[in-house]
């Protein structure tokens, strides 16, 4: 299934990942993370599956600063609940959390690796 997000879909995670952090500071986060998990090159798209659509979210979320505090929290959020939505069942663990905010600390960092990240994540039963 090919899941794509909107903006407003963003911001309900935000409102509800993102507990007591004021509005956000810069709309254009969540306005660039839909395009990316959306892109196309050469009518294919960048980002093939769940996974990689979820890491581009993720991605852009984590990386670029768009709230006050919980940049983090959300991202984690809006890639756990991409995921779902998608149907693919995960439940991480505060470890998994932990590499997740490592690896968008990391300079590094980058769609793929967040993806591959997210696929070691066990999964619900």
């Amino acid at each position: 299934m090919d899941l794509h997000i909107d903006v407003p879909w963003i911001l309900q995670v935000a409102e509800l990942a993102g507990a007591r952090d004021p509005a956000p500071d810069d709309y254009g986060v969540p306005v660039a993370a839909v395009a990316c998990h959306r892109a196309e090159l050469l009518e294919q798209p960048v980002y093939e599956g769940p996974y990689a659509r979820a890491a581009a979210l993720v991605h852009i979320l984590g990386r670029c600063r768009w709230l006050e505090r919980s940049n983090m929290a959300v991202a984690a959020a809006t890639g756990v609940m991409y995921l779902e939505a998608s149907g693919v069942q995960v439940k991480p663990t505060r470890e998994d959390a932990i590499a997740l905010r490592d690896l968008l600390r990391d300079p590094g960092c980058t769609a793929v690796k967040i993806a591959a990240l997210l696929r070691t994540w066990s999964h619900a039963t």
